[in-house]
């Protein structure tokens, strides 16, 4: 009979988490045109709507498989931004020749006809956002051109009326440096809004905002590596972040009143969106670069998108996302690589203590793990931190011991947070810590077996110790231990391949404790 090798210490879990890498790559949709895209908006995880030159607004229902060309507001018109709350009504503004005379149409059936709510003959729009079915915020550049009064208009009826904001509730436009908004650009949340503007000559970007709904507004700056367009997005009413085609990246943590820059060479951001499913901000831009970061800008990993067309805007349901540009281009992403991938997660209970190993595949701006313990019916709570390798391809190996632990059944999981302070939880563990005041013999697992089963007692002195397996008949078929032992939780696989099915004894004999227990070999 071949032994087992006994093993003094219990593995307890594994857990193979493989942490879900979400596809790291955009995949294209057919659009069935070559016009540019302007601007992408999504509703849900199946309703978008999509628009662009020559008067071209898009609808699909099915997540983007299928995209089809709806009935045009103005076919003279670059169309460079559209909202919806569903598949039958939405907004979208146009520009005739991309230059001047501006309208916002709206559509209640779904693009089968369009009603002009407001048309401006010397108005260039940027931006529309509807807050809910009734009320919404749109802007344009200064009117007339070259004066600092900008075009801001509200509704609160659905855009049947839409009235110009008085030119005291927002700060006037640099009208000397000729201070234009960026087309498009127009971010909500909440009540709360932002767009963003700039000068041609100058290296400073703007921020307005305004926080009830485009009624009022206030203004903060930054300063741009070259200045020019910069694009917004946030994650909640204090974070977000600023991109600019010249590389600039503002972050914030206090709603747009002060801004931190950095650069993020060779990006070119066109477009900016959180998805906080991911826990990340997504941007694409010019050649059909695409990024994301899971940092606040401090760090950006790229996308691969398929493309080299410019890609214009880039909208997200939550749970996927997609980007729009030249040549009809439509993209659709499913999500970003996470920024730690768990590998695998294993406790083991030792003379009452609890040793924790985990591996990793990669890891972005990983500062650490905080690692958490509960017991039955109780919240989790920090027993310890173990410092990440911040980014890096390479696998890395961690262990933590979380020592003087009482005999009892306890979780653990682990808390991976990154450098801005992002975090995941891991899929929690069990283990078991048996009192080490007696000796146990427990009953195999699993039972009935074939061929294997595990084999696991508690000594409470280092003694000698005779683990044997019988028959139904009492003959002896197996020694699996003889030898001297220390206290602690012992466990073994006992392999039977070589016995037949029927009723088997093991015994566990010290120098001071005796037990035979039954088991059943079942092929």
């Amino acid at each position: 009979m071949k032994r087992s090798l006994l093993s003094s210490i219990l593995v307890l879990s594994l857990v193979v988490l493989s942490a879900t890498e979400i596809f790291s790559q955009w995949v294209p949709q057919t659009s069935g045109i070559t016009t540019r895209l302007r601007n992408i908006r999504a509703v849900n995880d199946n309703v978008l709507w999509a628009c662009g030159n020559s008067g071209v607004v898009l609808k699909t229902t099915d997540g983007g498989t299928t995209w089809a060309a709806v009935t045009s507001p103005n076919a003279g018109s670059t169309m460079y931004t559209i909202d919806a709350f569903d598949a039958t009504t939405a907004w979208v503004t146009g520009t005739v020749g991309g230059t001047a005379d501006v309208s916002i149409w709206k559509t209640t059936d779904g693009g089968a006809s369009w009603v002009s709510q407001y048309n401006n003959p010397s108005g260039f729009g940027d931006g529309l956002k509807m807050f809910d079915a009734n009320n919404g915020v749109y802007f344009g550049d200064p009117d007339p051109v070259g004066s600092s009064n900008w075009e801001i208009l509200t509704t609160s009826n659905g855009g049947t009326n839409w009235n110009r904001v008085p030119a005291g509730n927002y700060p006037p436009a640099d009208s000397v440096a000729e201070e234009v908004g960026v087309a498009c650009n127009l971010f909500t949340l909440g009540n709360t809004a932002w767009f963003t503007a700039y000068t041609a000559a100058g290296t400073t970007d703007f921020v307005y905002k305004s926080t009830n709904k485009g009624l009022n507004w206030t203004r903060s700056s930054f300063p741009a590596l070259l200045g020019g367009s910069s694009f917004t997005s946030f994650a909640d009413q204090n974070n977000g972040l600023t991109v600019c085609l010249d590389n600039t990246t503002a972050r914030t943590t206090d709603g747009g009143t002060n801004w931190t820059t950095s650069s993020a060479a060779g990006v070119g951001f066109r477009s900016i969106v959180n998805v906080p499913t991911y826990g990340a901000y997504v941007t694409v831009g010019s050649s059909g670069v695409s990024n994301y970061t899971k940092d606040g800008g401090a760090t950006w990993i790229p996308l691969t998108t398929g493309t080299t067309q410019t890609l214009y805007w880039v909208t997200t349901s939550g749970n996927y996302c997609w980007a729009a540009g030249n040549a009809g281009t439509i993209l659709k992403l499913d999500g970003v690589v996470l920024p730690v991938e768990l590998t695998s997660f294993t406790a083991v209970s030792q003379n009452q203590q609890v040793t924790l190993n985990w591996s990793t595949a990669t890891e972005i701006n990983n500062n650490g793990f905080e690692i958490q313990r509960s017991t039955a019916n109780s919240e989790f709570i920090t027993v310890g931190f173990v410092r990440g390798n911040g980014t890096t391809t390479n696998q890395s190996e961690y262990s933590y011991v979380d020592k003087n632990v009482s005999a009892g059944n306890y979780s653990y999981r682990l808390k991976q947070i990154d450098f801005n302070g992002v975090f995941e939880y891991s899929d929690a563990i069990e283990v078991e810590v048996l009192n080490l005041d007696s000796y146990v013999l427990n009953q195999n697992y699993p039972n009935p077996f074939n061929p294997s089963t595990k084999i696991a007692y508690v000594l409470k002195e280092k003694t000698n110790v005779k683990l044997l397996v019988m028959n139904a008949l009492g003959e002896e078929v197996a020694v699996l231990v003889n030898q001297t032992q220390e206290q602690g939780y012992h466990q073994l696989d006992f392999n039977a391949s070589n016995l037949p099915s029927g009723i088997y004894f093991y015994s566990l004999q010290t120098d001071n404790f005796s037990e035979t227990k039954k088991m059943l070999l079942m092929k």
